[in-house]
């Protein structure tokens, strides 16, 4: 293999096989004393090592269908419910694999160096940072396909163009009265929601597929399934609108429920009874404030919001303004 290789590095051309001879002699002075037929094979057999690199790299592509594997990455995000998600996917893939296309790559065969390139065109065409970022990350959540084909490298990992996140401003959330003021002037599924939202902590995602047994919950969120305890006074209240306990919000769509509240947020922002048109994430920040600030323990919150990691959770209460956070 390694004749085949070195026959082949010989009929590109010479050039290559000189350029390795004086990169040798220059980063490893011991052996500059080797005499220059030595030192000319000794530069082939680095050239042909190359070139097997390369091929074998290529075989490990060749075995990845890149249409597949981005239309069962896209199904997947389309599976969680967010509709926003898929489109901010499939949009950044979209950019990417029409810049690689002129380049006459393939987005499987990315490295960091070309990643910069392309994070770099991008804010050449005047797009904005944040906007950039989201290219970004949309672009780099795909790569999540390594942990399927170890074979592969995520190229964004070794990127330094990505532009940097600006310092989140503090985030304000609905206090108790404000909740309170929300649930009065809802209608039972909506009231029902908000209080799940706001003492539960679930994502509005979460509530077509809840299910509550007991004092514990299911349901499925992010595609994820999650179970966790839910209070006495919010199942009381689920029973006292007449609905069920195993399928509370069966037949609402979280955007739905979503669009809902911002109606109501708006209304009540409007007559001066909240002080912020709230969105029904802000529901499960105020869950995360008064548990932090109950518990004084991270991991709890960690545990109870579902987070991936604790720098999740970290970051979430910080952008709350929440000391030692």
């Amino acid at each position: 293999m390694t004749g085949m290789l070195t026959r082949g590095a010989t009929e590109k051309g010479e050039a290559p096989v000189k350029s390795v001879a004086k990169r040798i002699v220059r980063d490893a002075p011991r052996l500059q004393e080797l005499a220059p037929e030595e030192l000319e094979k000794l530069a082939r057999v680095v050239v042909a090592e190359s070139l097997k690199d390369d091929l074998r790299r290529a075989a490990d592509l060749e075995r990845v269908d890149y249409q597949a594997e981005r239309a069962r990455f896209i199904l997947r995000a389309s599976r969680t419910g967010s509709e926003r998600t898929r489109k901010l996917y499939a949009a950044a893939l979209g950019r990417l694999e029409a810049w690689c296309e002129r380049q006459g790559l393939s987005p499987l065969d990315l490295t960091p160096a070309r990643e910069d390139d392309w994070i770099s065109d991008l804010k050449s065409e005047g797009r904005a940072s944040a906007t950039v970022r989201l290219d970004v990350s949309g672009a780099s959540a795909f790569w999540r396909l390594e942990r399927r084909h170890p074979e592969l490298r995520n190229p964004f990992r070794g990127t330094r163009e990505r532009p940097p996140r600006k310092a989140a401003r503090l985030l304000e959330v609905p206090n108790a009265k404000e909740i309170e003021e929300m649930m009065d002037a809802a209608d039972p599924v909506m009231r029902e929601a908000i209080a799940v939202m706001a003492r539960a902590g679930l994502r509005v995602g979460a509530l077509p597929g809840l299910s509550v047994h007991g004092e514990r919950f299911t349901t499925t969120t992010k595609g994820k399934e999650q179970s966790g305890r839910i209070t006495e006074d919010v199942r009381k209240e689920i029973e006292r609108a007449g609905l069920s306990l195993h399928a509370p919000f069966s037949g609402v769509t979280a955007l739905r429920i979503a669009d809902r509240f911002l109606y109501l947020a708006k209304r009540l922002q409007e007559t001066d009874k909240l002080r912020a048109r709230y969105s029904v994430h802000d529901l499960r920040h105020c869950f995360a404030v008064q548990l932090y600030q109950e518990t004084r323990d991270v991991y709890a919150v960690e545990k109870a919001l579902n987070h991936a990691t604790l720098a999740v959770t970290e970051s979430y209460l910080r952008s709350l303004g929440l000391a030692g956070a």
